[in-house]
């Protein structure tokens, strides 16, 4: 499994929880037919973060939050929630979260939706492979 596969599992393990007692459908992919509110988590991107004899990857990743009203009281208590997730140290096939920080989030409104988005940077290594 590779380093993005292994974060994408941890981050939905841990974002449908928080999530899902707050009403928010959770996809791993842009869903063809939902309501609102729902959360998508995006592809991560990855780049090299090794050593010597330590496979290490850096990745970020982004969940899009989606919802309705004049208002955005819902999405501003789900932003909320998915901020304060927390990863378990060590994810499928070995690998081992070194760190997870939020990195940024933003909210906006076009026509009657409002969108939020959080980014996550994420430090993942495994030995022995």
């Amino acid at each position: 499994m590779t380093a993005r596969e292994a974060l994408r599992a941890g981050l939905m393990a841990a974002l449908r929880p928080a999530l899902t007692p707050l009403g928010v459908a959770l996809f791993d992919a842009m869903p063809v037919r939902a309501s609102v509110p729902q959360a998508v988590l995006g592809e991560p991107s990855d780049s090299d973060w090794g050593a010597a004899g330590i496979e290490g990857r850096e990745l970020r990743v982004v969940l899009t939050l989606t919802d309705e009203g004049e208002q955005p009281r819902r999405l501003r208590t789900c932003v909320q929630a998915a901020e304060a997730i927390g990863l378990a140290d060590v994810l499928a096939d070995g690998w081992r979260v070194a760190a997870l920080s939020m990195t940024a989030t933003r909210m906006d409104k076009t026509s009657a939706r409002w969108t939020a988005s959080v980014e996550w940077r994420a430090r993942l290594w495994r030995t022995g492979q």
